[in-house]
Parts: C-alpha cells; sequence; structure tokens
C-alpha cells in the first residue's frame, strides 16, 4: 500500500470515529441513561432491643415408683386434668414393646380407614393430589421453623394420602392383607410384654412438656403483670435451682403466659403510645425465625418518662417456646407493610393539578410533593408516594393510598421501574436504562 493511500485510509478511519461521536452526542442530548430498581412488596417496624425473662403457670410432674418411664406422647402435648402423662414399666425392653404396640395399633386404625374410603368411593385423584401437595408444603414449613410437633402431623397425614391414591389408582385393591399382617405382630408382642407397673397423671390441664430448666418455682405468676423495674432486673439475675431427679417433665397450665423485660424511658414512650396495638410481635432471634404475637399487659413506671418494666401476654405456646425462659428479644411495636423503595429514587417534585371553585370556575393548583421518577415505556414520569417508614437506605410507601392522602392522584405502584440513579430528573424527559 502506497503512502497516498494509507493517509487516504487514515483521513477515512478518523472521519467515521468523528461521525459516531457526533451520533453519539446528539443521542445523548435526547436520552438520559438511568439506574433503576423494580418496588416490591416488603415490611419494616418500629423496635425495640432488650433482654427478658418469661413467667407461666408450671407445675412440675414427679415420680417415685422405681421403673422404666414411658411417656404417652412422642413429643409436647396438650392434657387434661387427669389425663395420662406417662407410664412406668418394669424394663426398657417393654417400655419399647408398649410403644410399638401403639404405633401399630395406630396404623391398622388407618388401613381400616382407608378401606372404608375404598369402599365409598367419595374422594377424588385431584383431591388427595391436592391434599398431598398441600401436606408436603406444611413438611417444608415444619422443617424450617423447626416445629418438630407439627412435622410429626403432617408426615402421618401424608402417608395416609399416600396410601389412598393407591387405592384410587387401582395399585391394590384393598388393605386387608396388610391389617391381617400388622394384627399378627401386636399379638406377639402382647404375648411377650408386660403391662404398666405405675401411671403418671397430671393434677392440671395445661400443656405437657419434659423439658425443666430451674426456673419453675423462681417467679410468681400471679404477680408478673404488676412486676416493677426493680424486680425485673433482679429477676434477670436468678440462677437456675437444681431440678430434683425424680421430675419427669411439667404442665403448663394457664392459656396466658408472660414476657417481662426493662425498657428505657425512651422506649416507653413508644410502648405507651401502642397500649392498645395487635400489631405488636416479639423476636427471640437465638430461639426461632417465626415471630410470636403479643400483647401489652402492663407497662410499669414511677412516672411516664422513667424507665420501666413492660410485660407482654401471649396466649400461643409451642415446644420450642415452652422451653424458652431468658432470651435477648427484639420487639416490633409497629409493623408497617407497603412497597420498598430505595432512598436514593425519592425526590421532592411539583405536581399540577385542575380544580373546580364552587361557581364552577376550573383552574390549576401546584404543590411540591414527595416521589419518584418511574420509567414508563422510555420517559420519566413523577409519582406521588406516601411513605409510612423510613431509614437510612429505603422507604416504605403506601400501596393503596386514600385520595385524599394524594394531591395529584397518581401513586407509584408494585412492579414499577423506579430510578435510584441519573441526573437531571424531571417529569417527560427521555432516558434510556
Amino acid at each position: 500500500m502506497g503512502k497516498t493511500t494509507f493517509k487516504k485510509a487514515c483521513i477515512i478511519a478518523l472521519c467515521f470515529i468523528a461521525f459516531l461521536y457526533i451520533i453519539y452526542l446528539l443521542y445523548g442530548a435526547n436520552f438520559s441513561v438511568v439506574k433503576t430498581e423494580t418496588v416490591s412488596l416488603s415490611a419494616a417496624a418500629d423496635s425495640i432491643y432488650t433482654n427478658g425473662y418469661i413467667v407461666r403457670n408450671e407445675t412440675l410432674i414427679t415420680n417415685d415408683t422405681n421403673g422404666v418411664v414411658s411417656y404417652e406422647y412422642d413429643g409436647n402435648r396438650k392434657v387434661a386434668a387427669g389425663g395420662i402423662i406417662a407410664r412406668i414399666y418394669a424394663s426398657e425392653q417393654d417400655a419399647n414393646n408398649h410403644k410399638l404396640m401403639n404405633r401399630i395399633e395406630q396404623e391398622i386404625e388407618i388401613f381400616q380407614k382407608l378401606n372404608k374410603s375404598a369402599k365409598r368411593e367419595t374422594t377424588s385423584l385431584d383431591s388427595v393430589r391436592n391434599s398431598i401437595n398441600s401436606q408436603i408444603v406444611s413438611i417444608n414449613k415444619s422443617i424450617v421453623s423447626g416445629d418438630m410437633l407439627s412435622l410429626v402431623d403432617s408426615e402421618e397425614s401424608l402417608i395416609y394420602s399416600l396410601n389412598e391414591s393407591k387405592l384410587i389408582l387401582g395399585e391394590v385393591k384393598d388393605y386387608n392383607s396388610k391389617i391381617a399382617d400388622l394384627q399378627k405382630e401386636l399379638n406377639t408382642l402382647k404375648g411377650t410384654t408386660g403391662e404398666a407397673i405405675a401411671e403418671i397423671k397430671s393434677p392440671v390441664s395445661g400443656y405437657f412438656t419434659t423439658t425443666t430448666d430451674g426456673f419453675e418455682k423462681k417467679f410468681d405468676y400471679k404477680k408478673a403483670v404488676s412486676t416493677t423495674l426493680e424486680q425485673a432486673n433482679k429477676e434477670l439475675e436468678y440462677t437456675a435451682d437444681e431440678v430434683p431427679s425424680n421430675v419427669i417433665g411439667k404442665v403448663v397450665s394457664e392459656l396466658n403466659w408472660y414476657i417481662v423485660c426493662p425498657i428505657k424511658a425512651q422506649e416507653s414512650l413508644a410502648i405507651n403510645k401502642n397500649l392498645d396495638s395487635s400489631q405488636i410481635k416479639v423476636n427471640m432471634p437465638y430461639v426461632s425465625t417465626q415471630s410470636v404475637p403479643v400483647k401489652i399487659a402492663a407497662m410499669n413506671q414511677t412516672t411516664k418518662t422513667s424507665d420501666g418494666a413492660l410485660v407482654l401476654q401471649c396466649n400461643y405456646l409451642s415446644p420450642v417456646l415452652s422451653s424458652v425462659r431468658q432470651e435477648e428479644l427484639k420487639i416490633d411495636i409497629h409493623t408497617y407493610e407497603g412497597l420498598k423503595i430505595s432512598k436514593s429514587a425519592l425526590h421532592e417534585g411539583t405536581v399540577t393539578r385542575t380544580v373546580t371553585d364552587d361557581k364552577g370556575n376550573e383552574k390549576e393548583e401546584s404543590r411540591k410533593v414527595k416521589g419518584v421518577y418511574v420509567v414508563s415505556g422510555n420517559v420519566m414520569e413523577f409519582k406521588e408516594v406516601v411513605i409510612l417508614y423510613s431509614d437510612d437506605d429505603y422507604i416504605i410507601c403506601k400501596q393503596t393510598p386514600e385520595s385524599d392522602e394524594l394531591f395529584g392522584g397518581s401513586t407509584v405502584k408494585l412492579y414499577d421501574r423506579v430510578i435510584v440513579g441519573g441526573t437531571d430528573l424531571y417529569d417527560g424527559k427521555s432516558v434510556r436504562v
């Protein structure tokens, strides 16, 4: 290639680059590059962090008969006054055999029920499939939450539905042979197993648990609601008593139990504003991922501006909660649910609307309001927001504000793309994401 030809090629290339740059400048003049995020549903809360302890009406259950204790239930359960909690057997083998016999009797009852269901032919395959799917979901939830009692119940229901589906599909005609085999096994065990030598009955009705911690007699349940700050701080320092060797569990005999915790004066102001709130929830991060709904039983202070003792009441009990005593608490005083948007998307904009006066004359009104810029197609649109909650990083906005809460009538919606990064933002501007 000659020098002249090379020089021409370089000039053409430079001209082409200059042309592209001019096109880029013209394009950029009409379109602004912005960064967006999608609006999602979320929740936030005004929270208080403290330490607290739990007060229940607890009755220790004891056994003074020599032998092997066999609990009536595999997990923690409700029990009636006079109901059998455990049986005492002469040997470990007798105790294990009786558990196995109980399980076989339950299986026989289930298969007999399935046989009756097959004769009626009232259950559809779709119904059973829906039941199976529902039970699988329940099992997953129980595993995640650590609720082993619900897990056992869901597992038994799932097995029943799977066996029922075999009848409907014609894989089995009936379960007579299965029942016969189980009955034979049951009869063999009955002939080689000794009966219980004693029974342990509950003196009160309530929720039985095998878990004891030595704090059962430390707190006065009847005076829990009137606990003072001085008492709360003192009782938080209590150490557990040694649990007697003859104790085999306890019964929580009242529907309501209490959480007592010291509260700072500033925190008490938020508490007093929500005394009648039904939204208060307690989280115990080191115990469970689930929050516990509670209500305020008392806020005990010397004055309304002093530190105090907060007493929370709850009527929900589970195997996990029955074993909790002193814990770190996150108390959600008020929960806000709505549209979550990054704080960087929030701006102040002017909204104009047309109003009609008493004489029928129309005029325009303008007002500066809080809002966000939403990308609609390739154009910016300013939309108002009604803020429920705000922190350093994001805001929670009302999803469906009342008409009188909006000046212009247009608000952000779920799945809108809001602008979180960009310059020189204004309503109607062309953009590219």
